[in-house]
């Protein structure tokens, strides 16, 4: 099982930094398509890379995320001729992001917070 999340993880990376760097950007489907392939691009690598990557890499993994997602579009503009830079996409890139870390990480804490007051003694406990 741990061979196959890899494998889907290496796959949504690789779709994802093609649909970021590919020579000419995508056609536009529908109005702010590319705004959507953007965010859904980053919520899904989010949400594989929480189901897939170790606690202890957990962390480098959402900041070097984040670190692509606010990078991507001045990348973008430096190396592909037909590709300009968009605060939007950024925007849509962090958006895509946070809608699937936060709520994880609010999970994380609410889960550590409980089982922290679970271990103290009957006489630190909250009445």
């Amino acid at each position: 099982m741990q061979i196959l999340k890899k494998i889907f993880f290496c796959l949504c990376a690789a779709a994802l930094l093609y649909g970021l760097f590919r020579q000419t950007p995508p056609p536009q489907l529908f109005d702010q398509s590319d705004k959507f392939g953007h965010l859904a691009g980053f919520a899904t690598m989010t949400f594989v890379g929480l189901w897939t990557v170790s606690r202890r890499f957990m962390t480098p993994f959402l900041i070097g995320l984040t670190l692509l997602g606010c990078s991507a579009e001045f990348i973008q503009q430096w190396l592909l001729a037909h590709r300009y830079f968009s605060l939007d996409d950024m925007y849509a890139n962090l958006t895509g992001i946070a809608i699937i870390a936060l709520p994880w990480l609010a999970w994380r804490v609410r889960q550590s917070f409980y089982s922290t007051s679970s271990n103290l003694q009957p006489s630190e406990k909250r009445p």
